[in-house]
């Protein structure tokens, strides 16, 4: 889960370097419905679920402790140290001045690591409420008794994510000039029925048994979505107004509905994962300093292509390519030698051994 848990995060590379790209192709609108269907949400399935099997490890205060220290640091150092700067060098870029224009101005891709701070609460109150009430053993009973439909479960927990989402978007749109602010709640509401939906599969196994014990459920609620959209474009004006924004009603579902279909997958091939080639674990290890840092170099690197003139798909790998070796570098030649940089971009105590951000 680990392997998979660092190949989401590092996934984010590749649709950040859409994102400074001045002409809109189909493959870098792909690649960003792509993330916001499947990547985040399933990545805080997985988060959740992870969460789950550390505070069980380590207790339930010592592992809050800790996940505040491992998250909170870098999420500081992100949002009031990162932030500023990759706002100044993307108003730079746009506007020429290094004062951060407004809409330059936000919380970049550090939102995530203010959710799972948020989220601990959430692994740290089931846990303390399956030890007072036993609510896990409960599920394992109603599971193995009733049976209950796959399908369904998956359906379920995509509507409340979507409902959250639906939520947090209504009070935007009456909230005048806070509706920006309002809105961007929706990363915080929207994704947690998934991180809870990832901890009660750790709690239960006889529900990750029943979830993981085939793969049709998945496919059939995937296929379900796909043929919702297919039937959308076959409204007047090919039921555009439906896909025109974030908010807007099929992205939402689309972007609820995918996930934990997508989790139950992503577990059925861990279970049959035997192995980790050495590479690959050295980049997992990575993962969380090169999500840290590869944003910023990309906006870094930017400006520096434009004068070139490439075309944009090369120029996107350039991007992509370079991004993700020179945050690779940043990890290995400065997160594991300085302890400060390791506190900062890992989250690493210098007290205590070496943490990971599954955790």
């Amino acid at each position: 889960m680990d392997n998979w848990r660092a190949l989401l995060m590092l996934a984010g590379i590749f649709l950040h370097a859409t994102t400074v790209q001045e002409i809109d192709r189909p493959v870098f609108v792909l690649i960003a419905k792509t993330s916001s269907n499947f990547r985040m949400g399933t990545f805080f399935a997985v988060a959740g679920l992870l969460s789950l099997l550390a505070i069980a490890k380590r207790g339930a205060d010592p592992w809050l402790a800790r996940r505040s220290f491992q998250i909170g640091i870098p999420m500081l150092f992100g949002l009031f140290v990162l932030a500023p700067l990759m706002s100044a060098c993307a108003s730079w870029h746009a506007f020429g001045t290094m004062m951060p224009a407004l809409p330059e101005l936000g919380w970049w891709h550090f939102w995530f690591l203010v959710d799972l701070l948020a989220y601990a609460p959430i692994t740290f109150w089931l846990f303390r409420a399956d030890r007072a009430h036993a609510i896990f053993a409960r599920i394992d009973r109603w599971v193995e008794r009733d049976r209950p439909s796959v399908t369904l479960i998956i359906l379920a927990v995509g509507v409340v994510a979507a409902m959250s989402v639906l939520l947090v978007a209504r009070l935007a749109s009456m909230a005048g000039m806070l509706a920006e602010p309002v809105w961007a709640a929706h990363q915080i509401l929207g994704y947690a029925p998934l991180y809870a939906f990832g901890v009660i599969l750790a709690g239960s196994p006889a529900l990750f048994r029943h979830m993981t014990a085939r793969t049709g459920p998945a496919f059939t609620v995937l296929a379900m979505v796909f043929a919702l959209c297919l039937a959308s474009r076959l409204l007047p004006g090919g039921g555009k107004g439906l896909f025109d924004g974030p908010a807007s009603l099929l992205n939402v579902v689309t972007s609820c509905l995918c996930p934990p279909a997508v989790t139950v997958l992503i577990l059925r091939s861990a279970i049959a994962m035997r192995g980790t080639p050495p590479l690959f674990r050295r980049i997992s290890d990575a993962a969380f300093t090169i999500y840290m840092v590869h944003f910023p170099i990309i906006l870094a690197l930017d400006p520096l292509l434009d004068p070139l003139r490439l075309n944009p798909y090369v120029s996107y790998l350039l991007l992509v390519g370079l991004s993700g070796w020179l945050s690779y570098l940043v990890h290995r030649l400065i997160v594991t030698r300085v302890p400060f940089a390791a506190m900062l971009l890992n989250g690493v105590n210098p007290a205590k051994p070496r943490a990971a951000i599954a955790e």
